[in-house]
């Protein structure tokens, strides 16, 4: 297995609210990628508590299974934003835990878990925003207008929300990208399809970099990921 990260201020915000991280647990690995909430005024101080917060949990000898581990460590990082002060403030969150051929996911909020076999993109996660729970519930709330890109599930409000988790098989040669939505709201997605898949993680990571900071984009928003070829 091979990785590279890239997190950036982008052009355009005045912080890195973003924070990203790995470690190696045994023979496994952990990937973690939160997204402070840009419209809450300490978005960096949440998504660096939860961060910490999933890292710590998984330092310990793990006593459940995988996706139970996974889950708990999920909980007590949300827990632990919940808890931080100064208030308000609020973070996306997506983890991905390697063992033993078995992709381990959980997230909550809009950043996102991509899978790649064979040239062809499998997105894992689901957004937890207005514009998706409509979709995925088939139905709105009657007349009321709503941002579809507001956040409806996120790290820090002021009651405890779901996160979603799932699992599935990885083989050889797959690659796997988590990333804050800084990258998946403004490259195209064959253009990330073509520079994870085409490419080196390195090599395609300064690709979508260099892509992001071109004057016709302009990155008006952080971005941060991971890229792993297995």
């Amino acid at each position: 297995m091979i990785s590279a990260k890239t997190t950036h201020i982008g052009l355009v915000r005045t912080e890195n609210q973003d924070a990203l991280g790995h470690i190696k647990v045994g023979n496994n690995d952990l990937f973690v990628v939160c997204d402070g909430v840009g419209g809450l005024p300490n978005g960096a101080l949440a998504s660096k508590t939860a961060l910490d917060s999933i890292l710590a949990e998984f330092t310990l000898i793990p006593s459940a299974e995988p996706e139970a581990h996974l889950q708990l460590a999920m909980q007590k990082a949300q827990k632990a934003v919940m808890k931080t002060n100064p208030k308000p403030l609020g973070t996306t969150l997506v983890a991905l835990y390697l063992c033993d051929g078995t992709a381990y996911t959980g997230w909550c909020g809009d950043s996102r878990i991509y899978h790649f076999r064979e040239n062809l993109l499998n997105w894992m996660s689901r957004d937890h925003n207005v514009l998706h729970d409509i979709l995925n519930k088939g139905r709105s709330r009657g007349s009321m207008f709503m941002n579809p890109q507001a956040l409806n599930r996120f790290f820090g409000r002021e009651f405890e929300v779901k996160s979603d988790y799932y699992s599935f098989s990885v083989e050889q040669g797959d690659q796997l990208l988590l990333c804050s939505d800084g990258l998946s709201n403004f490259l195209m997605e064959p253009d990330i399809i073509h520079a994870v898949t085409q490419n080196s993680p390195q090599e395609a990571s300064d690709l979508m970099e260099r892509k992001l900071l071109t004057e016709e984009i302009g990155a008006p928003d952080n971005f941060t990921w991971f890229i792993i070829q297995i």
